[in-house]
């Protein structure tokens, strides 16, 4: 009984298993811009970040991003899903296509504070991408 306690205090302490969903959507809800620290192999420039709240099915809403890389021929855009958080780290699936296509990468960042962003996404296509989340707007559509 008491090794049951001490491990589940210990996984409180730690973390313990990732939540879904990124917090409360004031906290992340919105658009971002994307500064670049690290291009990856496909020479990504910036690009823009808009998270939003999904309607899955009637009744069923999930948080969502749509991510638009800028690189020197084209936009790249990757659509991201099943978000998670474990204290201050956000990780989401990579999706190419469509919200509903394949999975062909991820996406991890740390939440420095409400609307700042700090991580990467990796796909086999853009390599690992670096870079800093900036919100300026707390509305996906403006």
């Amino acid at each position: 009984m008491l090794v049951a306690a001490l491990a589940t205090a210990s996984l409180a302490l730690a973390g313990g298993k990732p939540k879904e969903g990124w917090g409360a959507d004031s906290s992340f809800i919105g658009r971002y811009h994307v500064k670049v620290t690290q291009p990856g192999d496909a020479g990504v420039r910036g690009g823009e970040l808009t998270m939003f709240i999904q309607e899955e099915f009637p009744g069923s809403e999930e948080p969502a991003g749509i991510l638009n890389l800028r690189t020197k021929t084209n936009n790249d855009v990757v659509y991201l899903k099943e978000l998670k958080r474990q204290g201050a780290r956000r990780t989401a699936i990579v999706k190419g296509g469509s919200f509903l296509g394949p999975t062909i990468g991820n996406f991890k960042a740390t939440m420095k504070k409400p609307g700042v962003l700090v991580g990467r996404v990796a796909t086999k296509g853009l390599g690992t991408v670096r870079a800093t989340f900036h919100r300026f707007s707390t509305k996906p559509t403006q």
